[in-house]
C-alpha cells in the first residue's frame, strides 16, 4: 500500500474526493526524473556527515554531543539559516535533527561512545543517487505516529506546489490532520501553528535538503523547488 493509499483509508468520508483532487494536482505518481546532479546537491549536508564520520567514526562527548571540533566544522563549512557561528552541538538544533534522523533511518549508529556508520552509510557516502533515494522513502520515519502523517501530508502539499506561503501550508496541514483524526488532547481542533509544531523538525530536515528555497530568516514564504517536489513525489510512492 503506497502512503497515500494509507492516509486515505483513514480519512472522513467527507474528504476523499477533494483529497484525491489533491493528490492529482500533485502528480503523485510522476515517474522520477531528476538530473543526478541535483540530487547531488540535495544530499550536500548529509553526504558531508557521512564523510565527517568516515571510517574511524567520531568519539562523542561523555553527554553524547559531537565535539566541538566537528561543531565547528559543519556550522562553518555548511549553511544551515542559523543566525551564528556556534562550536557546541546543544546550541545548533538543525544539527542535532539531522544526526537524530540519519540515525533512525540506518545511516549512522552509536557503539561504545563512538558515531559510526551503519554499513549501509558506508555503502551510500559516495553514492548520491541512491542516498538522495534512501531519504526520500525513509523520510517518514519519525518518533511518534502523529508526526509520521503530518509529514506525509506534508509531503503532498509539496508536491503539489499549490502556494508559497507559509500560513497556507499550516493550514493546510491542520485540516489534513483532522480529517485523519487527529485533535488536540482537549478535543479542540489543531491550530495553524499546534500542527506546524508536530513537523516542524522535519520542515528544517526537508529544508536543509533543499526542498524549500526560502531566503534566511523568512519564515513566511515556502518556495518549493523542482527537486523538493521529486524528492516528495518520491517517498509518496514508498510503500508503508
Amino acid at each position: 500500500m503506497k502512503v497515500t493509499q494509507e492516509l486515505e483509508s483513514r480519512m472522513h468520508p467527507d474528504a476523499i474526493a477533494g483529497f484525491r483532487l489533491v493528490l492529482a494536482e500533485a502528480r503523485v505518481n510522476d515517474t522520477i526524473l531528476l538530473p543526478e546532479r541535483a540530487m547531488h546537491r540535495m544530499v550536500g549536508h548529509v553526504q558531508w556527515i557521512l564523510r565527517r564520520v568516515g571510517a574511524d567514526g567520531i568519539r562523542l562527548t561523555d553527554a553524547g554531543y559531537l565535539p566541538p571540533v566537528d561543531v565547528l566544522a559543519a556550522t562553518t563549512e555548511l549553511d544551515w539559516g542559523w543566525p551564528e557561528t556556534v562550536n557546541r552541538e546543544v546550541n545548533m538544533l538543525p544539527l542535532q535533527e539531522l544526526r537524530d534522523h540519519l540515525r533512525r533511518v540506518g545511516l549512522l549508529r552509536v557503539s561504545k561512545g563512538r558515531l559510526m556508520l551503519t554499513s549501509r552509510g558506508r555503502a551510500l557516502a559516495e553514492n548520491p543517487r541512491e542516498l538522495w533515494w534512501h531519504l526520500a522513502r525513509t523520510i517518514r520515519t519519525s518518533r511518534s505516529p502523529v508526526e509520521a502523517d503530518a509529514t506525509s501530508l506534508l509531503l503532498v502539499l509539496i508536491a503539489r506546489r499549490g502556494f508559497t506561503e507559509a500560513a497556507l501550508f499550516q493550514q493546510a496541514l491542520a485540516l489534513g490532520l483532522e480529517t485523519i483524526g487527529w485533535g488536540q488532547k482537549n478535543g479542540e481542533r489543531l491550530s495553524k501553528d499546534a500542527a506546524f509544531q508536530v513537523v516542524l523538525g522535519k520542515w528544517r530536515l526537508l529544508t536543509h535538503l533543499g526542498v524549500f528555497d526560502r531566503k534566511p530568516g523568512d519564515y513566511r514564504q515556502w518556495t518549493i523547488t523542482p527537486g523538493g517536489a521529486a524528492f516528495a513525489r518520491a517517498a509518496l510512492q514508498s510503500e508503508v
